[in-house]
């Protein structure tokens, strides 16, 4: 009432609660009915505490209003401490809230264990479970973060057997190895790292413009005047209606005949005299003009190309093609494999998406899209994990990733096409990938993992990377050094490969000529 001493105020239990809307509601349960501490103070200190793990402090580190005895804390700083949780915690919610979650239920346990044993006796068996337990947790999450830099989908600890069930399993071994491996090609990885168009990279790219030029030196040109020849027909050119007489055609003179009936001779030379005045009696069509040729001086145009500067983008996502036909196997089979995860890598420390295709035969395409939770880590190593043995159909792949670069928010993606070349796409395919370099600004980019850049890969691609020493990765392989000095053999014997047949015009998407340059892994 007003004026009271004491008044009564309607919200001051609720108001109590009130930390409970810091918290994610998993944690709810835990933290009220905890048997430790007052449980409005435990309420506050664990919303305090949930934002020190994600800052990457110890939530010992707050000296007040401490929820529980002193023991507890002096007993359980020093294992958060020794095991780094604050760390792994730092930016990571779903970590803070297994961290905290663990912690409140081994708290609880010394009340339940006191009554069979001293309570110091209590709370050292429940701090060396507690350790136990995240030693564990703390090497597989590192594990995790050694491939990606998030633990977002990964540190949900209801599905933690599947978790520690691919952590020890062979398949994520061979992907630790494979991202080892695109350690040693930064070249290649920086390549992955700028695929995609969502925005411009801070640097700029160097193009030339020669749109503007000043006047060089006058040129002799040849150029065709007509001059008229009134009179005089040069060449029948067809057909046209006229009122000249002299060029009309002889069935016109018909019109005035003498020798029909009077009657009926009389109305067509009254029809005659008529089609005369509209001008639409039949005629020949003379041309009466002569092409002349001459030579002309006029004022020559020189262009001086001037650089400028373009920006370059970068982001967005991702789409992969890779060959995993059976010419893949050994060296290449690894070296793609790699690029899977680099993939997977570079998308999942810059939030973007990526999707890859695997193909082989006809009939023989898996795709996937790739991310870094668990169900994603768990695709990239049933990917890891299969041999290359299959055959090579480019065309559906192809097709497929048309298909998904054109839906929604896969629009700003670029293509990447990992193979040892040794495909043929059809016209069709080639098109296609034309129209979308023109509708959409797509981008393809080449990998060859092999000796020498082929037709069919040149008719896709804007540009070749060359792992020219991927024999190195391959056991089978005995010989280091590629046995060609340059990836456009093919392009060197034959200059006309990027031309269609009997015309010399290139193919869409196909560079005219031999490139020069190569990148080595």
């Amino acid at each position: 009432m007003a004026g009271s001493p004491n008044p009564f105020r309607p919200d001051a239990l609720e108001a109590r609660l009130a930390p409970l809307d810091a918290l994610p509601r998993t944690l709810w349960l835990s933290a009220i009915v905890n048997n430790e501490g007052d449980p409005f103070e435990r309420l506050a200190w664990v919303a305090r505490a949930r934002e020190r793990l994600l800052a990457g402090e110890s939530p010992f580190a707050d000296a007040l209003a401490q929820p529980w005895p002193l023991d507890l804390a002096n007993a359980f700083a020093p294992v958060l401490e020794r095991l780094d949780l604050a760390g792994l915690s730092r930016g990571q919610p779903a970590v803070a809230e297994q961290v905290m979650r663990s912690l409140l239920w081994h708290v609880d346990q010394v009340a339940r264990l006191s009554g069979a044993m001293t309570r110091p006796l209590a709370l050292e068996r429940v701090v060396e479970a507690y350790a136990a337990e995240w030693l564990e947790r703390g090497a597989a999450l590192h594990e995790v973060m050694r491939l990606v830099e998030s633990l977002d989908g990964v540190a949900s600890f209801a599905r933690w057997s599947e978790l520690r069930g691919l952590l020890h399993s062979e398949s994520w071994q061979q992907i630790l190895e494979a991202r080892e491996l695109l350690e040693r090609m930064p070249q290649l990885a920086a390549l992955i790292r700028g695929l995609g168009r969502a925005r411009p990279r801070e640097d700029e790219a160097l193009a030339f413009d020669d749109s503007t030029g000043g006047d060089g030196p006058p040129q002799w040109v040849r150029r065709v005047s007509e001059l008229e020849l009134p009179g005089t027909p040069v060449e029948v050119e067809g057909v046209r209606r006229s009122g000249d007489p002299a060029r009309m055609l002889p069935i016109e003179a018909v019109w005035r005949s003498k020798r029909l009936d009077p009657v009926r001779a009389k109305r067509l030379r009254r029809l005659f005299a008529a089609r005369l005045a509209e001008q639409s009696l039949l005629a020949w069509q003379h041309r009466d003009r002569w092409e002349q040729p001459a030579w002309v001086p006029e004022p020559g145009s020189q262009r001086r190309p001037r650089p400028v500067r373009r920006p370059v983008l970068e982001a967005g996502p991702i789409v992969v093609c890779v060959d995993t036909s059976a010419s893949m196997s050994g060296g290449p089979e690894r070296v793609a494999k790699a690029i899977v995860v680099q993939v997977l890598r570079t998308a999942a420390a810059e939030r973007r998406r990526c999707h890859v295709y695997a193909f082989g035969g006809a009939g023989e395409v898996v795709d996937c899209e790739l991310s870094p939770d668990l169900d994603g880590l768990q695709r990239l190593a049933a990917f890891v994990a299969a041999s290359f043995h299959g055959g090579t159909d480019v065309v559906e792949p192809i097709e497929r990733a048309l298909g998904r670069i054109r839906e929604a928010g896969w629009r700003q993606a670029d293509l990447l096409i990992a193979s040892d070349g040794e495909f043929g796409p059809t016209a069709e395919t080639v098109a296609a990938v034309q129209a979308a370099r023109e509708a959409l600004g797509l981008r393809v980019q080449g990998v060859l993992i092999g000796d020498r850049e082929t037709k069919g890969l040149r008719s896709i691609v804007d540009d070749t990377f060359w792992v020219r020493d991927w024999r190195r990765y391959g056991g089978r392989h005995g010989q280091v050094d590629a046995p060609v000095h340059d990836r456009n053999l093919t392009g060197l014997f034959f200059p006309n490969i990027a031309a269609a047949p009997g015309t010399g015009v290139p193919l869409p998407g196909m560079r005219p000529g031999a490139a020069t340059g190569d990148g080595h892994g």
